[in-house]
């Protein structure tokens, strides 16, 4: 078992190393301050949608689509997303705060580390698995969390109104619209003329790496102890961490009854850390992110042990 843990470490290590080498560059001066920000908004607007278009406008979704691994990426977040918001009551936060904590607890960093960990960890069959819960499960839980918040900040004008709100923030995300597109693209039953096919192969392939480099740059500029004294960071870590893949476990393989590949890989991406899009939101509503900063910087530390655990123990 030690050597399995071993050999899934060093296949996953690339990923970390990536983000080690961002952290390293803007510790040492090498990036300014503020280029993690910049590389970041490359990615969401330009590579990352590519990348998705192509994955999702190239797929065939008849093969790989899977209403089980779905319904159990959505109850698991879901689950999750009302434990969060129950840590964020203890804080007694208000309820447009308890919808980040919400995230905190639920949000996987899917599309930004999950794609490239499991694409060299698993291979390129876990790529269309990647997309169908960077589309459907956070699409789910962004308009959760849009909507809770708009509910808080405007009651009197009633639920249907935070909800066309919610809406309205989901489609406009890029990556979601883009993905929504290349499906869209895929059912014309076309196939992409071969300078498109080349153009977005070609950019989308720039962006797993800048990606993780622009997580490393964002975590050089959040304070770890700071982060690891405050019991709520640690609370939604956990929550992250180890209730997420724990409750997934319980529907896909308990309730369920999945095996396989999908059942795995839908465990795997609920035991990511949290990704940025709490800490967006958060900043977007403009409420308090220290606690978000310090729960994503925490998990991602921490996720290179227990995904190597994951990865080399759970059952494909």
């Amino acid at each position: 078992m030690r050597t399995l843990m071993l050999t899934t470490l060093a296949t996953i290590a690339p990923v970390f190393l990536m983000i080690a080498t961002g952290y390293g560059a803007r510790r040492l001066g090498i990036m300014p301050e503020g280029s993690g920000a910049l590389l970041t908004r490359f990615v969401t607007w330009i590579a990352l949608p590519v990348l998705m278009f192509h994955i999702a406008a190239t797929t065939d979704w008849r093969s790989v689509w899977d209403a089980d691994f779905v319904v159990a990426s959505l109850l698991g977040s879901v689950a999750l997303y009302a434990m969060g918001m129950g840590i964020g009551r203890l804080r007694g936060l208000p309820l447009s705060d308890m919808a980040v904590d919400g995230l905190n607890a639920s949000y996987s960093n899917t599309a930004y580390l999950g794609l490239p960990l499991f694409l060299l960890a698993i291979g390129p069959i876990s790529a269309p698995y990647v997309i169908i819960a960077a589309t459907v499960t956070l699409m789910t839980l962004f308009a959760l969390a849009v909507a809770t918040i708009e509910l808080g900040h405007h009651r009197a004008q009633g639920l249907w109104h935070a909800l066309a709100k919610a809406g309205l923030g989901v489609l406009k995300n890029p990556i979601v619209a883009v993905s929504l597109a290349g499906v869209a693209w895929w059912v014309t039953g076309w196939t992409l003329p071969s300078v498109a096919e080349r153009f977005t192969h070609l950019l989308g392939g720039a962006a797993s790496p800048a990606a993780l480099v622009a997580i490393g740059l964002f975590l050089a500029e959040r304070p770890l102890a700071e982060a690891i004294n405050n019991r709520f960071v640690l609370a939604l870590a956990a929550a992250k961490l180890v209730a997420h893949p724990l409750v997934t476990v319980l529907i896909a393989y308990g309730v369920l009854g999945m095996r396989g590949l999908p059942a795995f890989i839908v465990v795997a991406i609920a035991a990511l850390p949290i990704g940025t899009g709490p800490f967006m939101v958060a900043g977007f509503y403009a409420r308090d992110g220290k606690v978000t900063s310090g729960a994503i910087l925490v998990t991602t530390l921490l996720s290179v042990l227990t995904l190597s655990a994951l990865l080399a123990f759970l059952p494909r």
